[in-house]
């Protein structure tokens, strides 16, 4: 008999897999995921709203198609978490806010959560963000700050801003989650909590029916612990939506297809010292380490093609773009006396007021030729490869707000409008996650993903856990 410890330990894949071998069954498995939420999510807070009555009806409808033999969905009887940004008809959005804790249940329901659930996921609640969405350290005042499951005695950071999504599927409470990337948004979660975060091109997957916090640059992507896992997602959720006009110029993809074809022949680029900045030791030391596997599965190493690149200076001009969308979508509702929530994430939208509208539309501009010029990069080198993070996870109590370590090797990719995904590659001598970036042209998901399956077949990071 399987222990809820093992169950609670298996990727979406794995669950998949018991599934079809009539191993494991979705009810079984999401009572044990509801049973972890009830006894932990008040110490943890990744979870803002548990959909428990509704996600045991979905796992029973699971186990029904499994049993009669007809052909099931990708995900079927996998249980998620879904970022509190995405609306779902019935149930309250809150955006991470105290603002809308009063807010009117959704009257609509957000593509990917339609597509997900067409898949037979089985969707356990909506997890704890960072206020509208606005943070790299995952802190919320308002609603409490998810608290990382790799460190029991001292609360540190989880990443944001999809910090509920992590610490969900981290801390046991989640088979896979859905994160938003707006400039390392799954990524630093990921990394912080060891997983493997995929931050897709802007167009790829719908954002119909998300608080977004920058429609320019917001993307939705898989939070889990394989490549193989984010495959799965994936597969479910993107694809072309009239509801997103962005998504309609790009035909569907057959990820799974082509997920263990070998990487050997492939150009690796590995960003120098002198752009990344100071990163911990034992992070250089992991990538390092990470970069020689690569090469061993037969990539080859291909170094120099960004020298003329100042990525400080296009934090800044992301910067720019962020706060402007932010404080249109957003603003508003700080007038007047709202109610007290996270002062950090409200003051970052608060800047957007100052940003005139020639300067914004100057940002939009420089990003434009910017893009093109980065895109060339590409024709010498197939893939860039870089720290995701420059620190491990952080105590909470000791966080400065306006330190924006997080992103710092995060934000360009959103901003050149590029596709990166973030893998676990050890963990640190205090025993937290380490992870490192693997960066792709716009629309090669495929690629990253296939990347990401053979380097997790070579290492085992991705099957560490935290002690539960």
């Amino acid at each position: 008999m399987t222990s809820s410890q093992d169950i609670l330990a298996l990727s979406a894949t794995e669950l998949r897999r018991a599934y079809l071998a009539r191993t494991l069954s979705p009810v079984e498995v999401t009572r044990c995921y509801l049973d972890r939420i009830a006894a932990h999510n008040e110490r943890v807070h990744a979870y803002l709203d548990v959909f428990a009555e509704g996600a045991l009806r979905q796992a029973e409808a699971s186990e029904k198609r499994l049993a009669s033999g007809l052909p099931v969905g990708l995900l079927e009887g996998v249980p998620l978490a879904l970022k509190d940004l995405m609306h779902i008809a019935g149930r309250r959005t809150t955006a991470g806010s105290t603002i809308h804790a009063q807010r009117a249940p959704s009257e609509i329901t957000a593509t990917v959560a339609s597509r997900l659930l067409a898949a037979g996921a089985v969707a356990l609640g909506k997890a704890n963000l960072v206020e509208f969405a606005y943070g790299g350290w995952g802190t919320n005042a308002g609603l409490q700050a998810p608290h990382n499951p790799w460190d029991s005695k001292v609360p540190r950071s989880a990443g944001g801003s999809s910090s509920g999504s992590g610490v969900a599927v981290a801390g046991g409470m989640a088979a896979a989650a859905i994160g938003t990337d707006t400039g390392g948004s799954v990524r630093i979660p990921s990394a912080f909590c060891g997983l493997t975060g995929l931050k897709t091109t802007q167009g790829r997957v719908s954002n119909f029916g998300f608080e977004l916090v920058s429609h320019t640059l917001d993307t939705a992507g898989p939070m889990a612990w394989t490549a193989e896992d984010a495959a799965l997602l994936l597969q479910a959720m993107h694809g072309p939506d009239p509801m997103d006009v962005a998504t309609l110029a790009h035909a569907p993809e057959d990820f799974m297809s082509r997920l263990h074809e070998p990487v050997d022949g492939l150009r690796i680029s590995v960003l120098p010292p002198e752009l990344l900045g100071q990163t911990e030791p034992c992070i250089a030391a992991a990538v390092a380490d990470a970069v020689r596997v690569l090469q061993s599965l037969g990539c080859i190493r291909r170094d120099g093609v960004l020298e003329s690149f100042d990525l400080v200076a296009d934090q800044i001009e992301t910067g720019v773009i962020i706060s402007s969308e932010a404080y249109a979508a957003h603003g508003s509702l700080l007038a007047g006396s709202p109610p007290a929530g996270d002062a950090a994430s409200r003051a970052r939208m608060a800047g957007g007021a100052a940003i005139t509208a020639p300067r914004y539309a100057e940002a939009l501009r420089r990003r434009e030729q910017r893009m093109r010029a980065f895109a060339t990069c590409f024709e010498r080198t197939d893939l860039l490869v870089l720290p995701t993070l420059p620190i491990t996870a952080q105590p909470l109590a000791t966080l400065d707000e306006n330190d924006l370590s997080p992103s710092r090797l995060t934000r360009f990719v959103g901003y050149y409008g590029l596709c990166a995904i973030a893998l676990p590659c050890g963990l640190s001598p205090d025993g937290l996650p380490m992870s490192v970036q693997i960066v792709a042209p716009a629309f090669r998901e495929g690629l990253l993903l296939r990347v990401g399956a053979a380097f997790q077949s070579a290492t085992d990071f991705h099957r560490a856990r935290p002690e539960r």
